[in-house]
């Protein structure tokens, strides 16, 4: 099962996963996939607050920044368990700005963020996988900015088609949609 919770950045969206991932988990294992490569003071006290937010729920944390599907080799069981990735935005800038990506297509690059998450998918028994939404169009994106918004989009909407369940932060409030 795929949740999906998508938002601005500071929205609560990080608290509501975690939430989620304890009462799914059942008592089973929970792993939380780090996506963040804590860049300044900034990216360290971010990367802080998070780790306190987990702090007594369970989470065996593993740091997976890109290359999603490379790191799920098949000497890992994650059958039954509960997988959060924090945060597909910061897991999209990575691979966009990859050595290894150097010149890949948006559309090749958005597959195989993409195919990953279906990897993920059917390696565990709930995915959750927390999300920014960015305005598409700001006067003040430069190029680089306007690409990564892009791809966040086109990854964003694949994720929603695929999600079971979809929470979105919406006027100060979170609205959930199951898929049928």
């Amino acid at each position: 099962m795929i949740t999906l919770i998508a938002g601005t950045p500071d929205s609560g969206k990080s608290l509501l996963a975690e939430n989620i991932a304890v009462k799914l988990s059942g008592g089973g294992k929970k792993y939380y996939l780090a996506t963040m490569v804590p860049f300044g003071e900034e990216g360290k006290m971010r990367v802080e607050k998070h780790q306190r937010m987990r702090e007594g729920k369970g989470f065996i944390t593993l740091e997976w920044p890109d290359d999603i599907s490379l790191r799920l080799n098949d000497s890992m069981d994650f059958s039954g368990s509960t997988i959060l990735l924090e945060c597909m935005s910061n897991l999209v800038g990575n691979e966009l700005y990859s050595e290894n990506n150097h010149g890949t297509s948006d559309e090749i690059l958005s597959k195989k963020i993409i195919d990953a998450m279906h990897k993920l998918n059917a390696k565990a028994k709930n995915v959750i996988i927390v999300t920014n939404e960015f305005a598409l169009e700001d006067e003040q994106y430069d190029a680089a900015t306007k690409r990564y918004v892009k791809l966040i989009a086109i990854v964003n909407k694949a994720l929603m088609d695929m999600a079971d369940e979809t929470y979105i932060h919406k006027n100060g409030e979170w609205m959930s949609n199951e898929a049928s």
